[in-house]
C-alpha cells in the first residue's frame, strides 16, 4: 500500500502512541535517538543509534512500536526490523519540553498485529530471549529452574501444574517462556499459549458481554492449547465467575495431560480471595519458590549480561553494582544497561569510577527511601504488631519474630551494622541483633513460610521506592 504520510510523520505520530504507554523514563532514554529509516512491502526499519538500543527495543517494546506501526498504516500484518545508523536532519523528530510534537492521525478501530518469525513465534506470544541457556542458575533458583527443566522435557508429566512464585522482577517469566521456547524448538507444530492473568480476565469478560459465539471462541482458544502459560495468576483474586472458568479450563487440560504452568508473588495459601479448589489443584503439582539473587548469583547475572552484549566488565564494577543493587535482576539489568549506555554515549571507559557517577543517584535514591523506619512500619504492620511493642523489651511468642525479621531485613537491605541496629531497636545488644539475623537466614533456607513472609514485606517496602 502507498503512504499518505512520509516516514518522519510516521515515527513521531507512532512516538506519540508509545508516549502514553511506555514509562516516562524509559521513552526518554531508549526512544529520543530514534527514527523510522525504511517501510517496504509491510517491513518498517526502525534506526537505532547502537546494538545496545537495538538489543533493549527487541526485547522490552518490540510489541509496543509493531502495535504503534501497525496503526498509523492502517496494516496489521507487519514486521518491524532495526538497522543501526544516525537519522538524517530530516528524519530527526522534534522534542519540545522533553514531548514528542505529534499530530493525531486516523487510527483503525482494534487494529490487531500479527506477529511474523522475524518478531515473535507464530504460535505464541513468547519472547525469544527467554530460553535456558540466558537464565542464570544460583542457590536462590535452582528448584525452580530444575523443575521448569524438567516439565519442558516431558511436559504434562509429573509436575503438573507447575506453580513458581516469589518477588517481582527475579526471572519467574523467564523461565516460564524459556519452558514454552524449548517445546517450540523441539516440537514446532505444538500449540504453546502464554498470557498474563489480566490477559484471561479480559478475555472471559469481553466473551460474556458478546454472546455465545464468542464464549465458544473463548474456550477453544484456551482448552485447545498443548502448553498453557499463565503469569500473576494472583490477579484472579475475587473474581468468582473468571476462577469458575479458569477451574473448567484447567481440569480440562489437566485431564488431558496438557501442562499447565503458573507464576505468582505469593504461594497458593497465600493468595486472598482464592477459591479452595483452585488453591488445592495449584498445590497439586509442583510448587517452587523463587528468592531474590544473592551477591554470587548477581555477579554471576551481570556478567553473563555484560557478555552476551560483547563487553567485559571488570570484577570491581561487578562487585560494586552487585553489592549495591540488590532487590530484583530487573533491577541489575537495568542498573548494567544504564551504565554501558552512558559510557558508550559519552565515550568514556566503563571503570568503577564511572559506575559510582552514573549510579550515584539511583543508589542514594534507593537508601532514602528504603529507611530502617519503613521497615519497621511495614513489619509491624504485616505481623499486626504495635511498633512500641517491638522497639521494647517485651518478649513473647508474638513480638520476638517480627522483632528478628526487621533485624534481618535492616541487615540485608539497608547493610546497618549490628550495633547500629541495636540502637534502632531500642539498645538492644548487638548480639541480640546478630542472633535474631542467623536465626531468620536459617530459616530462609528451610521455612517455607518465613520466606513467603520476607517476600511479602519486601513488595510493600519496596513499593514505597
Amino acid at each position: 500500500m502507498g503512504l499518505n504520510m512520509d516516514l518522519n510523520e510516521i515515527w513521531r505520530n507512532c512516538l506519540g502512541e508509545l508516549e502514553v504507554t511506555v514509562s516516562r523514563p524509559n521513552f526518554v532514554t531508549w526512544f529520543k535517538n530514534t527514527f523510522l529509516a525504511d517501510y517496504k512491502n509491510g517491513v518498517f526499519t526502525v534506526g537505532v543509534p547502537n546494538f545496545f538500543y537495538e538489543d533493549w527495543l527487541k526485547r522490552k517494546h518490540l510489541q509496543d512500536i509493531a502495535k504503534a506501526l501497525s496503526k498509523q498504516v492502517n496494516n496489521p500484518n507487519i514486521t518491524v526490523k532495526f538497522k543501526i545508523g544516525n537519522p538524517t536532519p530530516d528524519q530527526t523528530v522534534a522534542f519540545s519540553d522533553d514531548k514528542v510534537i505529534h499530530k493525531p492521525v486516523d487510527k483503525p478501530r482494534d487494529a490487531e498485529v500479527s506477529f511474523t518469525s522475524q518478531t515473535l513465534p507464530q504460535n505464541s506470544t513468547l519472547n525469544s530471549y527467554y530460553i535456558f541457556e540466558n537464565f542464570v542458575v544460583g542457590s536462590s533458583n535452582q528448584l525452580a529452574y530444575a523443575a521448569a527443566e524438567a516439565v519442558a522435557k516431558k511436559p504434562g508429566d509429573t509436575y503438573n501444574p507447575l506453580f513458581i512464585y516469589g518477588d517481582s522482577g527475579i526471572g519467574k517469566t523467564h523461565l516460564m517462556q524459556a519452558i514454552g521456547n524449548y517445546l517450540i524448538e523441539k516440537q514446532p507444530s505444538i500449540k504453546v499459549l502464554y498470557i498474563t492473568a489480566e490477559t484471561f480476565i479480559n478475555d472471559f469478560i469481553n466473551a460474556v458481554e458478546a454472546g455465545s459465539g464468542k464464549a465458544k471462541h473463548f474456550k477453544n482458544r484456551y482448552r485447545s492449547s498443548d502448553i498453557l502459560l499463565i503469569d500473576d495468576i494472583q490477579f484472579l483474586s475475587g473474581k468468582e465467575q473468571t476462577q469458575e472458568e479458569f477451574f473448567h479450563t484447567f481440569n480440562h487440560l489437566h485431564q488431558n495431560r496438557k501442562q499447565v504452568v503458573l507464576t505468582a508473588d505469593r504461594t497458593p495459601k497465600a493468595i486472598k480471595g482464592l477459591e479452595k479448589r483452585l488453591q488445592t489443584r495449584f498445590e497439586g503439582g509442583m510448587v517452587a519458590d523463587m528468592a531474590p539473587p544473592d551477591f554470587e548469583t548477581r555477579s554471576a547475572i551481570l556478567k553473563h549480561k555484560a557478555k552476551s552484549k560483547g563487553y567485559q566488565i571488570s570484577e570491581d564494577v561487578i562487585s560494586y553494582v552487585a553489592e549495591n543493587i540488590k532487590s530484583s535482576v530487573r533491577e541489575l539489568e537495568g542498573a548494567l544497561t544504564k551504565i554501558i549506555a552512558t559510557c558508550e554515549l559519552q565515550k568514556c571507559e566503563v571503570n568503577l569510577d564511572s559506575t559510582v557517577k552514573i549510579l550515584n543517584n539511583i543508589i542514594e535514591t534507593n537508601r532514602r527511601a528504603i529507611s530502617s523506619d519503613i521497615i519497621i512500619k511495614e513489619t509491624c504492620r504485616y505481623f499486626h504488631v504495635n511498633e512500641d511493642d517491638l522497639l521494647g523489651k517485651r518478649r513473647n511468642k508474638e513480638i520476638v519474630k517480627p522483632r528478628q525479621v526487621a533485624m534481618y531485613l535492616m541487615y540485608h537491605e539497608l547493610g546497618v551494622s549490628y550495633p547500629d541496629i541495636g540502637k534502632i531497636m531500642g539498645g538492644k545488644d548487638h548480639t541480640t541483633i546478630m542472633h535474631g539475623d542467623k536465626k531468620i537466614a536459617l530459616e530462609m533456607k528451610t521455612n517455607n513460610q518465613t520466606k513467603e513472609q520476607i517476600a511479602l514485606i519486601k513488595e510493600k517496602i519496596y513499593s514505597n521506592i
